[in-house]
């Protein structure tokens, strides 16, 4: 034995400046009405075998998720993750589903003394002396279950279910309130809550009251925001698709909106919708087809790391039917702004791709998909770059050496965003603005760099209030995307 090293010398590792905040994934997030789903929750899969295990490969769920995970991009790139939130457009009671295990119905049967606890909200209750002995299937084992679970006092008792369904027991509570749910093994007689899969792999759905559109987009949004675009799968009222759509708008540049819409309602949702930033429409009238779902699969499938990883929703190919095939329709749908799978002919040639990958919102919010999808990217990647910052140093100093702290973490997302084709450098600007550009920057010569470089970039230290803050401005020129090329042929 020896004296203790530390005793002299005693060094502490650590991994300095280490990324404490993760930037988001740019999925897309279907809200649905489907039950497996626990109220006031969301779930993330990573391929459609995993959402085909969970909600079966009949649903909605699975279909939509073949479609999703089956795109592949022009870069050879593909969504890696989908997200599902429930979405209770009415009051829900608690439910249970109970995790799909092996059963025999020969366990059930030597069993004359079961028990089981169960709290609904503030309300718990112990069932003991339950005899399944008689039970010929396990269809019986569940209403003998739930003549025991009705004996209790009140309605959500007395009106309960219990059902064997799809290989496993489905507890439907009897009344539709707000109340958590949960069980718990008694220690009287033979304990059954795990046999009936009702503990471990269980999905627990607390009863909730109906949410409004707005309700549940900020609920999940609050619970996490990693998505870049949403949808919902049930149908939408125009009123419903308007609180989406201002939900979106009030964000200011954080998701995008995708809303499945009839050709007939072309012009009743462009005069409802047409000024909210971040929602695009598009024409969706095949059963089975999703080409709504088209602009969140090429959002999802962009990584950014990549060079020239930047997209342009129009001129996208996939598996869908054309739902405009002439010229006059799709001018008209072209001045509503709203987006279609399009046919087009050369040479006796069909060939269809979508069109025209637009947003609603008002001149000053970005209507191409394509730009809109960027500065979500760009603004989350500053954010997060920024966050770490402040997290990972010991202080970020009100001076210019704070400023320049600040400016080096965004230079460094400034570098990966005129790579990935964000940032557009030596785009040609009109003299608005150039106008626009010396006025907010204060420097008139500010302009020659966007149009040069692609960006300008200012920090300061604003001392007025009553701490310090930080303030940067970014003007950058936005990838623009070419939707029509004009020729002239000159013969001498």
């Amino acid at each position: 034995m020896a004296i203790d090293f530390k005793k002299y010398i005693d060094i502490t590792s650590v991994v300095g400046a280490g990324n404490i905040v993760t930037g988001r994934e740019l999925i897309g997030r279907l809200f649905t009405e489907n039950q497996l789903i626990p109220t006031n929750s969301y779930l993330e899969f990573t391929s459609a075998a995993d959402v085909g295990a969970y909600f079966g490969t009949t649903s909605i769920e699975y279909y939509r998720a073949v479609y999703y995970f089956g795109f592949v991009s022009k870069q050879a790139t593909r969504p890696q993750k989908i997200s599902y939130a429930r979405w209770n457009s009415t009051d829900v009671p608690p439910i249970i589903y109970g995790a799909v295990q092996a059963q025999s119905l020969a366990n059930y049967q030597a069993i004359t003394d079961g028990s089981i606890g169960m709290t609904i909200g503030l309300d718990v209750n112990v069932f003991t002396g339950i005899d399944f002995s008689t039970a010929l299937s396990l269809a019986d084992v569940a209403s003998i279950l739930e003549a025991a679970i009705q004996t209790a006092v009140g309605t959500m008792w007395t009106a309960a279910t219990v059902q064997f369904v799809n290989g496993r027991f489905v507890f439907i509570g009897g009344d539709s309130v707000a109340a958590t749910i949960s069980v718990q093994d008694d220690a009287t007689g033979t304990p059954i809550a795990g046999l009936i899969g009702w503990l471990e792999g269980a999905i627990f759905s607390d009863g909730a009251l109906a949410q409004t559109v707005t309700e549940v987009l900020q609920s999940s949004y609050d619970q996490s925001n990693n998505f870049g675009s949403f949808l919902f799968i049930p149908a939408l009222t125009i009123d419903e698709a308007t609180e989406a759509a201002q939900w979106t708008n009030s964000l200011d540049v954080e998701v995008m909106y995708m809303l499945p819409i009839n050709i007939v309602d072309s012009t009743v949702y462009y005069n409802a919708l047409q000024n909210y930033g971040g929602t695009g429409v598009t024409i969706s009238e095949t059963s089975g087809e999703y080409p709504e779902q088209l602009p969140m699969m090429i959002f999802a499938s962009t990584d950014y790391q990549r060079t020239d990883a930047s997209q342009n929703y129009m001129f996208q190919t996939s598996t869908l039917t054309p739902s405009v095939t002439t010229t006059s329709l799709s001018n008209a749908l072209d001045a509503e702004l709203i987006n279609y799978y399009g046919q087009a002919q050369q040479a006796g040639q069909n060939f269809s791709f979508y069109q025209r990958g637009v947003l609603f919102g008002l001149p000053t919010a970005p209507r191409d998909m394509n730009v809109f999808a960027n500065e979500i990217w760009l603004k989350d990647s500053i954010g997060v770059a920024l966050m770490n910052l402040l997290l990972g140093q010991t202080k970020v100093s009100a001076n210019t050496q704070g400023s320049s702290q600040i400016k080096v973490i965004i230079q460094s997302i400034i570098d990966l965003a005129i790579n990935n084709g964000t940032i557009s450098v030596g785009k040609p600007l009109n003299q608005n603005q150039i106008l626009f550009i010396t006025e907010i920057s204060g420097d008139e010569n500010s302009w020659r760099q966007v149009q040069t470089v692609g960006y300008w970039l200012s920090v300061t230290i604003d001392n007025s209030g009553v701490e310090p803050i930080a303030v940067y401005t970014l003007i950058y020129s936005k990838d623009d995307d070419i939707r029509k090329i004009v020729g002239s042929d000159i013969l001498i």
